[in-house]
């Protein structure tokens, strides 16, 4: 069985700052818990993004610079460096083929894994990879998919349950390829942000 975190966005309509775009939280499928949840408030591209874990610890994610940030850095609640994104711009620059989008590094600057478009990468879809999914590599092996998975609940019976079926909203999840989660929960939901803005720069 494959270790799942199913992702899933709301937005409170109690008192938020100005710039709230929504709340987000991080279900692991396997005991319905919340392993990591947070407001964002502004473009988590630009903005220091506080997530809180399962614990209710607090971690951040903040942007090496507030003008055309390149990296970004995931901090532990203890401050220590748990992960850091490079969205390594000198090689699409180079070539606009390039389908990493992410290059999760250590705090020592050593690759960890990277998330990329499988279209081109892995043209054998390993690990059930298919169009329209993003892997995530260490090296060149799956260890994780970002995809997406249907909501619970069965359709009701006749025509209008078929329609429903079809229309039935989904969530987008991190799989991963074993029974232990790839990703720390807090450094997941960190990743899928800032991948959605990059990927929609309206954010959704």
């Amino acid at each position: 069985m494959s270790a799942c975190y199913r992702i899933q966005r709301s937005t409170d309509r109690g008192d938020k700052p100005k710039k709230y775009r929504g709340s987000f939280r991080l279900i692991d499928e396997d005991t319905g818990s919340v392993a990591a949840s947070c407001d964002l408030v502004g473009n988590a591209a630009f903005a220091t993004v506080t997530i809180r874990d399962g614990e209710n610890r607090h971690w951040q994610m903040r942007p090496n610079r507030k003008i055309m940030p390149s990296r970004w850095i995931v901090t532990d609640p203890q401050q220590r460096v748990a992960m850091q994104f490079d969205q390594k711009i000198l090689a699409k620059l180079v070539n606009p083929l390039y389908r990493t989008v992410l290059v999760l590094l250590t705090e020592d600057d050593s690759e960890a894994f990277r998330l990329v478009d499988p279209v081109v990468s892995i043209g054998d879809r390993i690990f059930g990879v298919i169009i329209g999914d993003w892997a995530i590599l260490s090296g060149d092996r799956p260890v994780a998919k970002l995809t997406w998975l249907k909501r619970a609940g069965e359709p009701a019976g006749g025509l209008l349950g078929k329609v429903k079926h079809w229309l039935q909203s989904s969530d987008l999840a991190i799989v991963s390829a074993s029974e232990e989660h790839a990703l720390s929960a807090p450094v997941a939901l960190s990743m899928y942000l800032l991948f959605r803005e990059l990927n929609d720069p309206s954010g959704g």
